[in-house]
């Protein structure tokens, strides 16, 4: 579980990931959970390369903020019952150690990223996907969230705010 499952190039605005989509716009990178038809459910192979994005944004200094998102009005249903939630069940102690130490990395690389990482939360966020918005700046996310604005706005009122717009 501790491999990349797709090796992040930099910069990150010609990074190509295999699990959620990504757009680095005016120095925003937008990560897009994109599993709308389950509802962005997170898979093995998505906490890997979130995990992997979040700890290369440390070495990209164009990007200045980060914007996660769900695509089809949810934010992410949480762990994949298909591809999670039945695994775990027939995992012994040592399996399920190391999901968790790989659940917990992702939560801390967020935490580590140096940018604002901000969760534009809709619809529903359950499980494990209300694990990312509770790990990243929540001051920010919770006003930005309140004015119920797009990620594409958040993100230039973001860079007006900031003052590199």
């Amino acid at each position: 579980m501790s491999k990349p499952a797709n090796p992040v190039t930099l910069p990150l605005a010609d990074y190509s990931p295999k699990h959620f989509l990504l757009a680095v716009v005016d120095r925003v990178a937008t990560v897009t959970l994109n599993r709308p038809e389950r509802k962005n459910p997170l898979t093995f192979e998505s906490y890997r390369e979130l995990t992997d994005f979040f700890r290369a944004c440390a070495m990209d200094d164009e990007v200045k903020t980060i914007v996660v998102s769900g695509a089809g009005g949810n934010f992410s249903s949480g762990g994949d019952v298909f591809e999670i939630i039945g695994p775990l069940i027939q995992m012994d102690t040592k399996g399920l150690t190391a999901f968790t130490r790989m659940t917990g990395d992702l939560v801390k690389a967020m935490r580590a990223c140096p940018q604002p990482v901000i969760a534009a939360v809709e619809g529903i966020c359950a499980g494990a996907g209300a694990a990312e918005p509770a790990s990243i700046d929540g001051e920010v996310t919770r006003a930005l969230i309140a004015s119920g604005r797009s990620p594409g706005s958040m993100a230039n009122s973001i860079r007006t705010r900031s003052g590199w717009a």
